[in-house]
């Protein structure tokens, strides 16, 4: 595993992102400038615990988040992202909007240490329906909300109207 340490100064525990094999890291590749956002958002919080969700309004403009809230409006559609067995929910024709917000989940590794597990510019939302992650809210959430047509590379055999979940 390859770590980038984003924060070495706390003398209880290190910070770090696996750029190459985790959401994290395939967030962080396409948009670098998130990195200083992250470190930002972590400096200011004690990590305590197994599993931490930081959400936090920056204040300012930092990027556009790929998840809108849909409507009846919408044409929605359903596919898998590349490499993924889970269907996600796109809405055709939208485009992803400015956002202040910034999330990010920490884990706690076994040596004391967290990882950034995942990051994403907007709110935080559950994960999708049939993901190893999902929630009770993970359904109704994703009921009202979509990923922008053009968030992630998906597999053309996998797309679909019908709602999978």
């Amino acid at each position: 595993m390859y770590k980038f340490m984003l924060d070495e100064t706390n003398d209880e525990y290190d910070i770090y992102v696996n750029l190459i094999s985790s959401s994290a890291g395939h967030y962080l590749s396409r948009r670098p400038h998130v990195i200083a956002l992250v470190k930002e958002l972590l400096s200011d919080n004690k990590l305590e615990g197994k599993k931490v969700v930081l959400e936090r309004d920056l204040g300012r403009d930092i990027g556009k988040t790929d998840v809108v809230v849909t409507s009846d409006a919408d044409s929605i559609y359903y596919a898998q992202p590349l490499k993924s067995e889970v269907y996600s929910r796109f809405a055709k024709n939208r485009y992803a909007q400015p956002s202040s917000l910034l999330t990010v989940i920490v884990v706690r590794d076994s040596y004391g240490n967290y990882e950034v597990a995942d990051t994403w510019i907007g709110a935080n939302h559950p994960a999708f329906p049939g993901d190893a992650n999902a929630t009770t809210d993970s359904k109704v959430y994703w009921e009202t909300h979509a990923l922008v047509q053009d968030a992630q590379v998906i597999q053309s055999k996998s797309i679909t109207k019908t709602c999978p979940y």
